[in-house]
């Protein structure tokens, strides 16, 4: 909706209704910039959007000048006292201080407060001179250069439709440019927003792929002139702003009255051609950012990798010189990259067999090669396993050119080494198994057959202790076939763990041992911590570990004045999941060359007895318990810890906890 002149706004006034939020709405309908002044004071009281446009000032900020501010030439006094109908040339002073030559007319409201409306007319609608037109051509043009300077994209379009309107001297003006899909969207504009549609479809755009001229009862081609047609306009001139691609936008000028000059078309042209130039720059910023951002992202992430990676990497340029290394390749070869850099990669990476062929190979076939596992020289001339293999990289002049990748194998040759050795291990362990329950019976015949011999030999035969220290090595060699089967079997028949009582376990045990610790003078002690939950375990198997252990240490306590065996129970500290059982003793301790090996199989302190399988065969059951055995001793003291997984208490009933 418009209102069509001053007349209205000074009725409106009489009536009474001429609060400060109505009287700027009424302003908004006027077809030209207009501001309400005290004509006594000169203060700038009201101003529609026309004049913010205009000045470049804020309404806030309007409110708050004094006429002369913006227009120091212009005399109130001997306006009204001429009573002058005619527009007048006066000099505009913009919120940016640049001066502007403008054409107002000043009409008298009435009534007690001498208010006066002044509005701002199109160029062409007022008597201009030849050189006050062409002095306002050249800052219009001024104003659209300095627009392009502008950071933000929306600044600077509203600048250039703000030229464009100092340029053209039309007091309406809208600025289309693409929104999302095929959709153009108003994006500003000069005067009243409502004389446009608020967008325009691609079809729109079908009959304003080119400039022309709408006037009253010419066809309403699009939405465009319909809008034009329904505000009574004038005449509606508009022209995409990529004659190459329509689609990109579209810049359109009207006015309510007079006949468009002949150069509007091309005033407009010249506009579009800024607008589209800044929106083509705005997505040239916009790509160009993006990619920076791409790159800077691909950088910290390859800075990320080649940090965390434990895999060596060298970089080389096209000349197979050495850019930069990896941490993980400076720890394997003892080099900096300061001290590599600009070096030839063969330099480096030293190997019985050339690299260099394999990485020409690669730059020119521009794939990578897998070189599988080579030995390569440390700095300090030791050796290595690596498994390699060479990258082309694609990239410009001054960028690597090739990577080479590099694992250390040592650690998978000594899990391979010992690997081999535990297969070696169970296999000796499964041939002296069924050996064992092989040799039986012959040792059974053996011994059967020593007897008979030494029955049949004259009790003072020379032959008698031959003969007894044979029969005594067979019955030796027989216990040791049995205990191993023994032990063998319990590991074999492990049931699964279940919930047991602990601290109810090893009273039995003790109490089953007291008697025969009591006959070496040995004092038991056991300690269970409060509040120690249930474990899981086997207690045939447990049964067996716990034997052993206190068998080893009744022997270290033999002769031991004030010997003492204990076990205290308890949460272990480095693991809340575990609950330790300590056994310990205040015996000699074992030497730390055989803390070593005590858990190796066969391995005994003990000569004239023991199979060396004890410890050995403790740790599996442990280990099977999902528990482990550690050892620690010195002298005057020796103490095993056996790790047990704890029962979880439930969260609620029948809920096992997480």
């Amino acid at each position: 909706m418009t209102i069509s002149g001053i007349g209205e706004l000074s009725l409106f006034k009489r009536r009474g209704a001429h609060s400060s939020e109505e009287l700027e709405a009424l302003l908004d309908l006027l077809p030209h910039p207009t501001l309400v002044a005290d004509g006594r004071s000169g203060k700038v009281l009201f101003a529609n959007r026309g004049v913010s446009q205009l000045s470049a000032y804020t309404r806030r900020e309007l409110s708050e000048l004094e006429l002369p501010t913006l227009l120091p030439d212009l005399k109130l006094a001997e306006w009204q006292a001429s009573e002058a109908e005619r527009s007048q040339l006066q000099k505009l002073v913009m919120r940016s201080s640049r001066e502007t030559q403008v054409s107002v007319k000043v009409d008298t409201l009435g009534g007690a407060e001498h208010w006066v409306a002044i509005s701002f007319l199109p160029p062409q609608k007022s008597e201009q001179d030849p050189q006050a037109v062409q002095q306002q051509r050249w800052e219009a043009l001024h104003m659209l250069s300095l627009a392009q300077q502008q950071e933000e994209l929306g600044a600077c379009l509203r600048q250039t439709v703000q030229a464009a309107g100092l340029l053209t001297g039309l007091p309406a003006l809208a600025l289309y440019v693409r929104g999302e899909g095929d959709t153009l969207a108003l994006q500003h504009a000069l005067g009243d927003p409502a004389l446009f549609p608020a967008a325009l479809t691609a079809a729109d755009l079908g009959h304003l792929r080119v400039p022309k001229i709408w006037q009253p009862g010419r066809a309403l081609e699009s939405p465009l002139h319909k809008a034009a047609h329904a505000a009574k306009l004038a005449y509606l001139a508009s022209t995409p702003l990529d004659l190459s691609n329509p689609e990109s936008g579209l810049l359109a000028a009207a006015d309510t009255q007079g006949q468009p000059n002949q150069e509007l078309l091309t005033q407009l042209q010249i506009v579009a051609a800024s607008a589209a130039t800044a929106l083509l720059q705005h997505q040239v910023q916009q790509a160009l950012q993006y990619q920076l951002d791409r790159f800077a992202q691909s950088d910290a992430v390859s800075s990320l990798l080649q940090g965390q990676t434990q895999d060596g990497i060298l970089f080389t340029d096209g000349e197979l010189r050495v850019l930069e290394i990896n941490p993980a390749a400076e720890s394997m070869l003892g080099y900096l990259t300061a001290e590599v850099h600009g070096r030839p990669a063969n330099d480096v990476l030293v190997s019985g067999q050339s690299l260099t062929p394999a990485m020409e190979l690669a730059l020119s076939e521009g794939h990578a090669i897998d070189l599988g596992e080579r030995k390569l020289h440390r700095r300090d001339g030791s050796e290595f396993l690596a498994a390699l293999r060479v990258a082309a990289i694609p990239g410009g002049a001054g960028r690597a050119a090739l990577a080479v990748l590099f694992s250390d194998l040592t650690a998978h040759e000594i899990f391979h080494s010992e690997s081999q050795k535990l297969q070696h291990r169970a296999f000796l362990g499964e041939m002296l198994l069924d050996f064992a329950h092989e040799v039986g019976n012959p040792i059974n015949s053996i011994s059967t057959g020593l007897q008979r011999m030494r029955r049949n030999l004259p009790p003072e035969d020379p032959l008698q202790d031959q003969l007894r220290r044979m029969e005594n090595d067979c019955d030796r060699l027989d216990h040791r076939m049995k205990s191993l089967l023994s032990q063998a079997r319990n590991i074999e028949n492990l049931q699964r763990p279940i919930p047991m009582d602990i601290e109810e376990f090893l009273q039995m045990q003790l109490e089953r041992w007291r008697p025969r610790l009591a006959r070496k003078n040995i004092e038991s002690l056991l300690q269970v911590a409060e509040g120690t939950p249930q474990v899981l375990g086997d207690s045939r198997a447990l049964d067996q570990v716990f034997t052993n252990l206190i068998t080893n240490a009744m022997h270290a306590l033999e002769g031991q004045e004030d010997a003492m065996l204990a076990i205290k129970v308890g949460l272990y500290a480095q693991n809340a999941d575990m609950v330790e059982i300590i056994v310990s003793d205040n015996g000699p301790g074992i030497a730390k060359e055989a803390q070593e090996r005590v858990f190796e199989p066969y391995f005994t302190t003990k000569r004239s007895e023991g199979t060396g399988l004890g410890l050995a065969i403790s740790r599996r059951i442990a280990r099977m318990h999902k528990g482990e055995i550690l050892l620690e001793s010195m002298p005057g003291g020796t103490l095993f810890k056996v790790l047990l997984p704890m029962v979880r208490p439930q969260a609620s009933e029948g809920t096992p906890a997480e």
